[in-house]
């Protein structure tokens, strides 16, 4: 099976965009002084954005960023190697708005991590739309519900409610022999204790 580094969970959200089906980027080059480099804070991204529609009508229910949340000393908390930042979208307009790293010393294949945003009302909306997951027992995060899913044995994420907005944190290991599921949930679940003070409710 192949095993993908944008989450499994970017379900219904990578593949979408808000006006239609993805589609790529004219050839043409763009000036990144005319396309947004920054989240609502005006935190700078740790990459530059080429995407002029990276922001859009299907991930603005919450003005959380997941690619400034995670900054070098959350990184460093959690063993993520922040020089590897990189977009979570691959065309501009998509539905996915996030970040997606490797964990210190891993290579071609070990541990990642992605936290990804897309507009959804609520976690039992999130769940009624995506029964394919097997959902674990949901959890508490400093007083937030937290669910906690997975979809096969190398990958599992939680998802937080963000205002309009579901977070989709994931953990997931490219590799044989996978670790424990538990060990690869843990590790979503340590990400989403890392940044959840920084996701409004």
């Amino acid at each position: 099976m192949k095993r993908c580094s944008i989450p499994a969970v970017a379900l219904a959200l990578s593949a979408c965009t808000a006006s239609g089906p993805a589609t790529e980027q004219p050839s043409m080059t763009l000036h990144s002084s005319a396309i947004r480099q920054t989240d609502e804070a005006g935190n700078a991204l740790p990459f530059e954005n080429t995407y002029p529609k990276r922001w859009n009508a299907s991930n603005d229910g919450t003005p959380y960023e997941p690619c400034t949340a995670v900054d070098r000393e959350v990184a460093a908390e959690i063993g993520l190697d922040f020089s590897t930042s990189k977009d979570a979208a691959s065309v501009s307009g998509q539905t996915l708005r996030g970040c997606r790293w490797q964990y210190i010393d891993e290579d071609v294949s070990g541990w990642r991590a992605n936290q990804v945003i897309g507009d959804f009302e609520s976690l039992e909306s999130y769940k009624a739309m995506n029964e394919v997951f097997t959902w674990l027992p949901e959890i508490q995060i400093d007083g937030r519900r937290v669910g906690v899913a997975h979809q096969n044995d190398f990958s599992c994420f939680t998802y937080v409610q963000s205002g309009g907005s579901g977070v989709v944190t994931e953990a997931l290991y490219t590799g044989n022999p996978n670790p424990p599921l538990t060990e690869i949930c843990q590790r979503a679940i340590d990400l989403t204790e890392a940044t959840i003070d920084k996701i409004p409710e």
